[in-house]
């Protein structure tokens, strides 16, 4: 069931990463154009391109857990044995979970708030919340990746830091 799931946020997230990527280039690269070369300047772009780079940050994030790549000090890791490692990548998902579960809360917390004040963005004129809903919708895409991050550090058998970045090694070849 986690294998599937996987597949399906991975693809998700990617095509997610891809279209916002694209409209934020495809969109600055019209506004140099246009302020350039035709000396003006297209009101709503700005704007489209700051939500896209910020939805790009929260899928990001979810990205970040699924392949291992979040800033993290590995100095307990080093010396523990890999018995000891399992349960530091389980302790470390369940705090993940936590900081994830906060922001989902609160995302769609301030989504709905949002939503009931009928906020309007200030040069597209659209529902706030609506770019407020990422928020949210990242908490649970990094529930579900630490969730995944705790089967994985469950079911497979535990390896020392040596043999972890060996396999780095191997895959950076």
């Amino acid at each position: 069931m986690f294998d599937a799931l996987n597949k399906v946020l991975d693809l998700l997230e990617s095509v997610a990463m891809v279209v916002f990527m694209s409209i934020a280039t495809v969109l600055t690269a019209v506004q140099v154009v246009y302020r350039y070369g035709f000396n003006s300047s297209l009101f709503w772009v700005e704007e489209v391109v700051i939500y896209s780079i910020i939805c790009m940050s929260f899928v990001g994030a979810s990205m970040g857990v699924r392949h291992g790549v979040h800033i993290s000090v590995d100095v307990l890791n080093a010396f523990a044995p890999p018995a000891v490692n399992r349960w530091l990548h389980i302790v470390a998902a369940l705090l993940g979970i936590a900081f994830a579960g906060y922001l989902a809360y609160y995302g769609f917390q301030l989504y709905f708030n949002t939503l009931g004040r009928g906020q309007l963005t200030a040069a597209l004129r659209l529902p706030m919340a609506w770019f407020y809903l990422p928020i949210g919708i990242a908490g649970i895409l990094l529930i579900l990746r630490y969730l995944w991050v705790i089967h994985e550090a469950w079911t497979k058998p535990p390896v020392s830091l040596a043999e972890e970045l060996a396999a780095e090694k191997d895959k950076l070849v």
